[in-house]
């Protein structure tokens, strides 16, 4: 069971950070963890956004980053922490 589940993460985390790359604006991702809440996850990621972005654009660029991955199956929720660079 626990290769099972290592080998879900593996794929999704390939899945998530395809996504993230999708994002011009975002220039790193960092620290990719999850936890299992039944047959889901619980995502968390760091992303590193231009330190010259509005914190206001940051955050809107981490929602639609969330939506888009807590889209995917076997994702329960998304939490993204924003640091500039």
């Amino acid at each position: 069971m626990y290769l099972w589940i290592f080998l879900l993460m593996k794929i999704l985390g390939k899945t998530i950070v395809e996504l993230a790359h999708s994002y011009k604006d975002i220039k790193k991702i960092d620290d990719i963890s999850s936890t299992p809440v039944g047959y889901q996850y619980i995502v968390v990621l760091t992303i590193y956004v231009d330190g010259n972005m509005s914190t206001f654009n940051s955050h809107n660029l981490a929602d639609s980053l969330e939506k888009d991955i807590t889209k995917l199956e076997k994702v329960f929720k998304t939490i993204i922490h924003v640091n500039p660079i």
